[in-house]
């Protein structure tokens, strides 16, 4: 595309002619062509000895000529004079030279038979849009966004309709739901569920009657005696794929696929820190989603460490490196510029006010036990 030779300008097309000021070319305009006309294909030999042209706006296409002698190249309208030898013949006179090709966008100068305009499996954005209704299609086939719901439990937290001075605000509720809503998932915040054994078990399965794809939970997933989701998952007959994985934050972090009337639903029970909740929704519900609508693996984006004031060390004021525990995949909260990042000093998995700082992951690998200032580290945006 385009499909025919056009003009990017409005201006007489023309045959290549050696011109100057001191020696302008005259041409006789034998039509004109607005965009959406079909291409002037009048004879374009010349008369009285005076070549011919074509007045052409702007994205009409070129006119047609003979193999001898085409239509060539365009002219700007500033450097044209209009001129009247004639009450029913026009004229006008070039005295600047034209290249070969001036002004004139080629057939197939844009896409080409062949060319990929959207992969398969990646995200239709607007700039795709524009592409291809530039080349006519109006319509391509979709995976529908995937269906979750998203709980929040624990007899803690505050629901609205009861509440006292030990209750606190569902951090993870609201957190979990937008997050998935900005990846363009079809999201339910179905409540917080309260600890209570019967009262979560009728909540997940009123949740599988409605085939959801995915379920995502927080809290209640480790070993404490109000932890009760693993339990809930062995009583309805779900398949757990991994329970407790070593990274830091989000240890805890349970993966199953539940049984429904019409095949499965992924489970995805979250720790109830803040932040580590945060953490597993990237990295584990996001790669389950990415997989379910057959996108590409996500590839890490590189920067640079930079360290902040709080790791210098006071005595001499040099820079220390920053150290981490070898065994566990760590991902901290981090500040990113320019290339650069900055990892958040305050990095515990209950507190949203550092968090608050943050604009992407930096993933620290297992075996890994200290960075430099200046060391490449892979981030992730949140």
């Amino acid at each position: 595309m385009p499909a025919t030779e056009s003009s990017l300008r409005q201006s007489p097309a023309l045959f290549q002619r050696p011109t100057t000021p001191e020696a302008p070319v005259t041409f006789e305009v034998i039509g004109t062509t607005t965009a959406g006309d079909k291409p002037h294909s009048r004879a374009d030999h010349l008369r009285d000895g005076i070549p011919p042209c074509v007045e052409i706006m702007t994205g009409a296409p070129f006119p047609l000529g003979e193999e001898s002698e085409r239509f060539d190249c365009c002219v700007p309208v500033e450097v044209v004079v209009t001129e009247n030898k004639s009450s029913n013949r026009r004229y006008i006179s070039v005295s600047k030279p034209a290249k070969r090709r001036q002004h004139r966008r080629s057939a197939g100068g844009d896409f080409t038979k062949g060319d990929v305009i959207v992969e398969a499996g990646e995200c239709i954005q607007p700039h795709h849009i524009m592409a291809l209704a530039s080349v006519g299609v109006r319509e391509v086939p979709v995976l529908r966004r995937p269906r979750v719901a998203v709980f929040s439990t624990g007899s803690e937290l505050l629901d609205g309709v009861k509440s006292h001075q030990f209750m606190i605000s569902d951090a993870n509720g609201p957190y979990l739901t937008s997050m998935l809503r900005k990846w363009g998932v079809d999201v339910d915040f179905r409540g917080v569920i309260v600890d209570h054994q019967g009262t979560m078990e009728e909540a997940v399965r009123s949740a599988l009657d409605d085939e959801y794809d995915m379920i995502v939970t927080s809290g209640a997933v480790s070993a404490g005696r109000c932890d009760l989701i693993p339990g809930l998952i062995e009583r309805i007959g779900g398949r757990t794929v991994f329970h407790k994985v070593a990274v830091k934050p989000g240890h805890p972090i349970l993966f199953s696929m539940l049984p429904r009337e019409t095949g499965e639903t992924a489970f995805f029970g979250l720790p109830g820190n803040p932040v580590a909740a945060a953490a597993c929704l990237r990295f584990f519900a996001l790669r389950y989603l990415q997989t379910l609508q057959l996108q590409r693996p996500e590839q890490p984006r590189v920067a640079v460490l930079r360290l902040s004031r709080e790791d210098t060390d006071s005595c001499n004021g040099t820079k220390r490196d920053l150290t981490f525990q070898k065994e566990p995949d760590i991902f901290r909260p981090a500040i990113s510029q320019s290339g650069q990042v900055w990892i958040i000093e305050d990095h515990s998995p209950g507190k949203t006010k550092p968090f608050l700082q943050a604009d992407c992951w930096v993933h620290i690998p297992s075996g890994v036990s200290e960075l430099r200032a200046g060391s490449p580290v892979s981030i992730y945006p949140f």
